[in-house]
């Protein structure tokens, strides 16, 4: 190997800052991270990994921080990644169930900071906004809005919904620009006590478990999910309201706000008594407009040396929990494929296309599923039109996504790599 393949990643979110912790492992490597924030920051608040996602932290590497601070539902209920329950009377109708995994959860800054000290500061550099990527067949200049510019081998862009990225690897393949579109969904958030839920459930005498296992609740155009956080004594809530006849937001509204607790209560004022004692706890709800955006024709840009990772490839609706873990299966196929011996910058554009090979068609059918789960949940879904119907369909919906074998998808992408080394050493 000449030298050393110099890397940027753009944006230190759970997916970026996941395959930094891997690449800065790399003596053949040198590797950026720039973020846009003054510090590493994840807005939100819990956040839940299917038995997908809690796969690739292992094969990451990244299981012992992960399980230190993730959260689990505790036995009996261990395998419950979520009940289905009619929102209206809170009627049981079904479980999803994860077999060894269940409902995986953890508060997002928690994660964060716990991948934090894996990664020397030395390669972090914060208040650093993309302005603009530009690129060559033989490097990739990152401009910067402070009025720096990086020159680099390889840029991963893992930059969010909004991504500077994106539209400099769809405008190099002459691709219309994707830009984020509001899904007619608003969700409010809270965090509430477990034992002041448990409390109130016990003095309406309901099922103990619509405290203790992880809930959604079911209604038309609504639908509320709950599960626990930091070792079971918080609840993270997320109360979900469609019109999907209005996915026009009027300019400048913001995407998440402060809102009040009478407004969400008016929202679900006809639901059961489990709901107004959950959705009374939350003093101080915010509103989230959820955004997605449409799937890309590719990921990498026409010279091969920047590519998309996370949100900004494949930004997605919450409904199925799955947009963190299809970052972190991003990153665990890149993070292999640089860790292939032999690997020189003459194959940086093998990488880029096995990367897409692997990733574009699975993000792909998570992103439409994740849409059609939250029509689903609210009865949206004419082939699912009443909750008998629903509740029976969602105890094995799940199951291809969470049974996908990532072992193997890193084996394929690593024989492919392999291939090329080897047809170039016998053509030497």
């Amino acid at each position: 190997m000449d030298r050393k393949i110099k890397i940027a990643i753009i944006g230190g979110g759970i997916a970026g800052l996941a395959l930094v912790t891997n690449l800065v492992k790399n003596k053949n490597l040198d590797v950026y991270l720039f973020e846009s924030a003054p510090q590493f920051s994840e807005i939100g608040a819990g956040i839940s990994f299917g038995a997908n996602a809690v796969k690739a932290i292992h094969l990451l590497g990244l299981g012992q921080e992960y399980e230190s601070i993730a959260d689990q539902v505790k036995a009996p209920y261990q395998d419950i990644w979520f009940q289905w329950r009619n929102g209206y009377t809170d009627e049981y109708l079904s479980a999803s169930l994860a077999p060894e995994i269940g409902q995986s959860s953890v508060h997002r800054a928690d994660f964060l900071d716990a991948l934090i000290p894996l990664v020397d500061q030395k390669h972090v550099h914060f208040n650093k906004r993309v302005k603009q990527v530009v690129a060559t067949e033989e490097s990739a200049k990152i401009f910067f809005e402070e009025g720096d510019i990086f020159e680099c081998d390889y840029v991963i862009g893992s930059d969010g919904i909004h991504s500077v990225v994106r539209q400099h690897v769809l405008e190099s393949q002459g691709l219309e620009q994707v830009k984020p579109r509001f899904s007619g969904t608003w969700a409010y958030r809270g965090i509430v006590k477990y034992a002041d839920y448990k409390q109130e459930i016990s003095r309406l005498g309901h099922d103990p478990e619509l405290a203790d296992v992880p809930q959604m609740l079911l209604g038309h155009d609504k639908h509320i999910l709950t599960f626990p956080i930091r070792q079971g004594e918080e609840i993270n809530i997320v109360a979900f309201k469609s019109d999907r006849n209005q996915t026009t937001l009027p300019d400048h509204t913001p995407w998440t706000m402060p809102t009040d607790q009478s407004s969400m209560l008016k929202d679900f004022h006809d639901w059961g008594q489990g709901t107004q004692a959950l959705l009374n706890l939350i003093d101080h709800p915010t509103i989230w407009a959820l955004h997605e955006i449409e799937p890309l024709e590719t990921y990498q840009n026409i010279y091969k040396n920047v590519i998309l990772i996370g949100d900004a490839a494949h930004a997605m609706l919450p409904h199925q929990g799955a947009g963190a873990g299809q970052g972190l299966e991003d990153a665990l196929i890149l993070a292999q494929l640089f860790s292939v011996s032999g690997v020189s910058i003459e194959h940086l554009s093998d990488i880029s296309s096995i990367y897409e090979e692997i990733r574009k068609e699975r993000a792909i059918k998570t992103q439409n599923t994740s849409r059609e789960s939250g029509e689903i949940y609210e009865l949206y879904a004419p082939q699912f039109a009443n909750f008998t119907a629903v509740g029976e369909h969602l105890i094995h919906r799940f199951d291809w996504l969470w049974q996908h074998d990532l072992e193997q998808d890193v084996l394929n992408a690593k024989t492919q790599l392999n291939a090329v080394l080897k047809t170039e050493l016998e053509s030497c």
